[in-house]
């Protein structure tokens, strides 16, 4: 199995894909040099392989290319599109898991902050401890979670 690695994530790929050693590594030039064929390229390198195939002894491939290798670069490129989708639904999960523990962690929060407001109305120096949380709490929320609004 192929594996990539960041941070705490680790990636595992079938074996049957080899990750190039470049990705990860290009600059944003680097990438723009880099041609974008139109969608559907493992049915065309199939198809073409298929063709090449049928027309041995008509068709001289190109030097350095063979069918099999034209198969295989057009399936490794739709293994790719799986891949990166599977990492999507992943991606998804977390960013919901993210939101939920947010969540939770803010009930939590003002919480205390409520406690900690009410007790300092009689006892000042609660409030003094609880600074951090006093000015955490006196910053505006993040407008991302806010419901939409008419368009």
């Amino acid at each position: 199995m192929s594996e990539i690695k960041h941070g705490e994530v680790t990636v595992v790929i079938d074996e049957s894909l080899e990750v190039p050693v470049e990705a990860g590594n290009l600059s944003p030039k680097e990438i723009l040099e880099i041609p974008k064929p139109p969608r559907g390229i493992g049915a065309a390198t199939a198809d073409t392989a298929a063709a090449a195939r049928n027309a041995a002894g008509k068709f001289v491939m190109p030097a350095g290319v063979s069918a099999d290798a034209l198969e295989k670069a057009g399936h490794d490129a739709e293994l790719i599109d799986n891949v990166i989708a599977s990492v999507e639904v992943v991606l998804n999960t977390l960013k919901q898991a993210n939101f939920l523990l947010d969540a939770k962690a803010w009930e939590l929060l003002r919480k205390v902050n409520d406690q900690v407001v009410a007790q300092g109305k009689s006892s000042p120096e609660v409030l003094t401890m609880f600074k951090p949380l006093t000015d955490y709490m006196g910053r505006g929320r993040s407008k991302r979670r806010s419901k939409p609004g008419p368009t």
